[in-house]
């Protein structure tokens, strides 16, 4: 039964999607400077440049005063942003919803014109698992769960290539500069990363959960920028199947001009020690489809640069995906079930806006996190995550599972045990 009411799921959204993508001609934003303003008052308290180091105690001047990089712009209507998309997965941390946020800064309209799309090199990533609620916490173990070599191997014998690693780096980083990542910390990472390389997998490698970033952005910019100095550096000889996503889920004060003045600064840092490697960048609302147009691609050397790749979260419709979760305010009520023709009608919109963005800027996309909280009932999950799975997969899309252990998890730690029907989700056909 469950079998049958899932492929009307997967024949009413290919049907709509069908309905909903037209042609349109490829379009990118021609080159431009970022709004002086937005400059201004981001740069407003570090104009003398700051200096930032590794842990062998090398540093590098970043003038944070300086212009900008050119950009390759891609344009978006920010004015309608559907607040039910918008995902988080913060366990035992404070929570905003964007529902009722209204403290954000409001964005400008982006001016809007036409080239052609961005060329860019292959991005390998195809199947992902996040590795949810480990070092992302304050410490890693603190919210349930610490990654272990046997949890690698055990994906990758799924059938899974990457492992996303969300990481809070700020909560192991000076708070004066050079900003010195700990020691100790930055082992730990390393030993994951060559953990996860040696079971076969791929690794992406993100700044997680940098909230006095997102409430601070001016304050917090230069620490920042010296923590992807020191991860770079670290990272500089690692295999190209290890991935840099700059900042999951900007949001709060960080409006889109501000993230792209970060990824406009963050880049030349990264690409000085690692020219070539893949670099993820998504939009701010918590990677929202709807704000990503609103990026501006960083070019590296004077030309665009073909190692970015694009990246959204999907938790449509968040009253169904987060039902019961406590953090979520206001907590949505149990019992949401998923799969009306509104619902559909969702998944069309938000695939057809992400497929549309594609076509018209050529970026690689990458579905980063997408799940439902275990309080739902683990058919009603996983018919979900299926849909989702193959409609970004017929897309030509990347993907990325949240998550492996926490409390949107597929695998069950106490029995050793993929949970009921959760690799039929992500494998089957």
């Amino acid at each position: 039964m469950m079998k049958s009411i899932w492929s009307i799921f997967v024949a009413c959204s290919l049907s709509l999607f069908s309905a909903c993508e037209q042609s349109e001609p490829a379009l990118m934003e021609e080159t431009e400077h970022l709004d002086n303003q937005a400059n201004q008052k981001a740069d407003a308290q570090h104009k003398t440049g700051q200096y930032i180091g590794d842990n062998t105690g090398k540093v590098l001047k970043i003038e944070i005063g300086t212009p900008e990089r050119e950009f390759d712009t891609v344009s978006v209507d920010t004015s309608n942003t559907n607040t039910n998309k918008i995902g988080t997965n913060n366990i035992g941390t404070s929570k905003i919803d964007v529902a009722n946020n209204h403290s954000r800064p409001q964005e400008k309209p982006i001016p809007q014109s036409t080239t052609k799309p961005i060329k860019t090199t292959p991005f390998n990533v195809r199947r992902c698992m996040n590795m949810g609620n480990a070092l992302e916490a304050p410490r890693e173990g603190d919210w349930g769960y610490t990654i272990t070599a046997q949890d690698l191997r055990t994906i990758a014998q799924a059938g899974f290539d990457t492992v996303r690693i969300p990481i809070r780096w700020d909560a192991h980083a000076n708070h004066r500069a050079p900003y010195t990542i700990d020691a100790s910390f930055m082992t730990r990472i390393k030993t994951v990363v060559r953990e996860a390389q040696t079971a076969g997998l791929g690794v992406i490698i993100d700044v997680h959960h940098y909230e006095n970033l997102m409430a601070h952005p001016a304050r917090e910019q230069a620490r920042f920028l010296a923590i992807w100095d020191q991860i770079a550096r670290n990272f500089a000889k690692a295999s190209d199947t290890v991935y840099f996503e700059v900042l999951n889920e900007p949001t709060l004060q960080l409006s889109s001009q501000q993230v792209n003045v970060l990824y406009a600064k963050a880049l030349p840092i990264i690409r000085a020690t690692n020219p070539s490697r893949k670099v993820i960048l998504g939009g701010n609302s918590w990677n929202s489809i709807e704000s990503l147009g609103a990026v501006r691609w960083p070019r590296f050397g004077g030309k665009t640069d073909p190692n970015l790749v694009a990246t959204f979260h999907d938790y449509g419709p968040h009253e169904f995906t987060h039902q019961g979760a406590e953090w979520s305010n206001p907590v949505h009520p149990l019992g949401r079930h998923w799969g009306g023709r509104s619902d559909m009608a969702e998944l069309a919109d938000t695939y057809g806006t992400a497929k549309k963005f594609q076509a018209r800027t050529g970026l690689p996309v990458f579905i980063g996190e997408f799940g439902v909280i275990e309080k739902v009932p683990v058919a009603e999950r996983f018919a979900w995550t299926k849909t989702r799975r193959m409609t970004m997969e017929a897309h030509g899309f990347s993907w990325c599972s949240w998550d492996f252990a926490g409390v949107f998890k597929s695998y069950d730690k106490n029995t050793g045990r993929w949970l009921p029907g959760a690799q039929d989700a992500f494998f089957g056909r």
